[in-house]
């Protein structure tokens, strides 16, 4: 699994249909990951479900850590 520049909006409009989002096939990782990930934990606030994710890549939590965003991503 790969959200990248490329197919993020794709992916915004395709959010997760189980929960907890397992992410232990997610190749990479950059901004446009982390924004779909957050963008996907708000629509999931709006429905009153509390979005997790699970076995996240170093290179995501790293990402998300530099981005100040772990904690509010639960990683």
């Amino acid at each position: 699994m790969r959200i990248s520049f490329d197919n993020a909006g794709a992916a915004l409009g395709d959010p997760p249909a189980q929960n907890p989002v397992d992410l232990s096939e997610l190749v990479d990782a950059d901004s446009a990951t982390l924004a779909v990930l957050i963008a996907w934990s708000a629509q999931a606030r709006a429905r009153g479900i509390a979005l997790r994710y699970l076995n996240a890549p170093p290179a995501l939590r790293n990402l998300a850590h530099l981005s100040d965003v772990d904690g509010m991503l639960g990683l």
